[in-house]
């Protein structure tokens, strides 16, 4: 008998502790953005894999965008943009959705409204047609705008001319917010760029040269970082190192604003620059000297010094 309860305990216990360890290695689910009182969202969020269709396309870009293959911008983008419900899901898992970028920025509407006709009151395509999309960026990304504004690109987008003319969307896309990587970039750029087109087909090479060396720049500003504050814990004068330091991180920040020129030549020399600037900083630490000692001025106790020898001076002549 006792052995029965005694393996009924055990059993019971074996069952508790599977039950749990599932609860634990459940895979977590993520969280939909926490956008309180947005119409918006609340409802396209509704609407979302309304059909099985959607699902499939759905999982196809989200596949793509894992293995950061670019060319589903062109294959599936356009079939997804058929439905409300896939351009919600596309924003979901963009940069725009981390940080509340929500669709009333970009569409115009009410987000406050309750009522899907009030909501949808101020709606415009004006804003969002693709050669205004960069007044409408540009509202936000200000850098940007103003490096686009002087490119060939921009130029060529407003002229109206037939043939390729980029747009904000497409490179990053409307939905997704995609920033293309250098490994993604040569493939992009040869959609427009190539011997068939005839504009200029050196530009995907470059593009990608280009952007590989920001990596360069970051890994030269790590290195710079921590030669500094090794010297600092050496008591060594960092303040030549930490300027040049300086120099190369305002250039790393000032990359993606200068890339919108489109001017290849120019960005890699900036970038170069940053380089030099990292290496200088690392260098700079290899012939620091010893920060000099601040003069103290005289002390309380200095002071009380003196005074104890005029009063024993005074003492002694009386």
């Amino acid at each position: 008998m006792r052995l029965k309860n005694g393996s009924s305990i055990i059993i019971g216990i074996v069952f508790v502790v599977v039950a749990i360890s599932m609860l634990i290695i459940q895979p977590a689910i993520a969280a939909t953005p926490n956008l309180p009182n947005n119409s918006c969202a609340d409802c396209h969020r509704k609407l979302l894999f309304s059909t099985e269709e959607q699902r499939q396309f759905i999982d196809i870009r989200i596949k793509h965008l894992e293995s950061g293959i670019s060319c589903s911008i062109v294959c599936h983008e356009d079939k997804l943009n058929k439905t409300t419900a896939s351009t919600y899901a596309l924003w979901s898992i963009s940069t725009h959705a981390l940080f509340d970028v929500t669709c009333e920025k970009c569409h115009g509407g009410n987000a406050s409204a309750v009522s899907k006709q009030e909501a949808h009151v101020g709606l415009s395509n004006i804003s969002i047609a693709r050669a205004n999309t960069p007044d409408t960026c540009g509202k936000c990304h200000q850098a940007e705008l103003g490096e686009f504004k002087g490119s060939k690109h921009f130029m060529k987008l407003e002229s109206g001319e037939e043939g390729p003319a980029p747009a904000c969307i497409t490179c990053h896309q409307a939905h997704s917010v995609r920033v293309l990587t250098a490994s993604e970039i040569e493939d992009f750029c040869s959609n427009c760029h190539n011997h068939i087109t005839g504009i200029d087909p050196s530009v995907p090479q470059k593009a990608e040269n280009a952007l590989s060396s920001v990596g360069e720049l970051q890994v030269e500003i790590s290195k710079a970082r921590s030669a500094i504050n090794t010297a600092k814990a050496k008591g060594l004068d960092v303040t030549e190192a930490q300027a040049n330091l300086d120099s190369a991180m305002a250039i790393l920040k000032d990359t993606p604003s200068v890339w919108h020129r489109f001017n290849l030549t120019f960005f890699d020399t900036e970038v170069q620059k940053g380089i030099a600037e990292a290496q200088k900083a690392t260098n700079a630490t290899s012939y620091a000297q010893a920060t000099p000692a601040a003069t103290k001025a005289p002390g309380f106790g200095a002071a009380l010094f003196i005074l104890g020898l005029f009063v024993a001076y005074f003492l002694k002549r009386s």
